[in-house]
């Protein structure tokens, strides 16, 4: 999906997770879906979460195409469109 589409699809993503005694013990990020890049993305992001953003991605990013992640700190899942 393009940025925007992630973007869309983690506010979904939040909105119905807001009730979930557990939503604080995981993040959902956007990031590239690129494998080579995902990797880039998530060793930088696990040396520093706090500095991430949003728009954090689309440096790490070589075609422009995302995916949005929950990380906990024992496992990453990829929460499909649709899905959780």
């Amino acid at each position: 999906m393009n940025y925007q589409q992630a973007v869309n699809h983690k506010k979904e993503i939040l909105k119905s997770l807001e009730d979930l005694l557990t939503f604080k013990y995981f993040e959902i990020v956007i990031a590239p879906s690129k494998a080579e890049d995902f990797e880039r993305f998530l060793k930088e992001y696990k040396a520093n979460p706090a500095n991430f953003t949003d728009e954090t991605c689309l440096d790490f990013s070589t075609d422009c195409k995302y995916m949005v992640y929950r990380i906990c700190e024992d496992n990453i899942l990829n929460c499909r469109e649709g899905k959780l």
